[in-house]
């Protein structure tokens, strides 16, 4: 009954926020975002108290992670240019490149466990497991959801 009552408060409330900016309506980003967080409650069985710390510093934690892929966008684009420039095979301008981009890759990591670690004071070792596994798995349920859809009935 509580899970069931703060999944409808948090939605509503994802709701409000989501109009109050002015997305668009039928924004995929934002119904996805909606129910990762829905099922994120679910699976790690959160208190009202401890969602909102935990979703205060996953919210840190994802804009920190936007900024690396913003960085390691304008890498990839610097590289691919490079290449198609490119008149030494062998140049060192390239390796520094490719060392840079690697390097932003390494940061992410350090900042993907960096949070992991920083949730060791509000969530149980069994809830940070759940929280693991469950990145991946809602990432590979959305892909299968955009790539394989379901075949309608009547559609064969």
């Amino acid at each position: 009954m509580r899970i069931t009552f703060l999944s409808f408060l948090f939605i509503l409330i994802i709701q409000v926020a989501v109009y109050s900016q002015g997305e668009r309506k039928g924004d995929p980003r934002g119904k996805i975002e909606s129910l990762e967080k829905i099922k994120l409650l679910e699976t790690l069985d959160l208190d009202e108290e401890t969602a909102l710390k935990f979703f205060a510093r996953r919210n840190e934690h994802r804009e920190r992670m936007k900024t690396f892929m913003d960085e390691q966008d304008a890498q990839y684009e610097k590289i691919e240019n490079k290449i198609s420039s490119l008149t030494n095979d062998n140049d060192p301008e390239l390796k520094k490149m490719i060392d840079s981009y690697l390097s932003t890759n390494q940061k992410m990591d350090e900042e993907r466990k960096r949070f992991f670690n920083s949730l060791s004071d509000i969530l149980t070792i069994k809830q940070l497991a759940k929280l693991a596994l469950f990145e991946r798995r809602f990432r590979e349920e959305i892909r299968d959801v955009l790539f394989h859809p379901r075949k309608r009935k009547g559609m064969d």
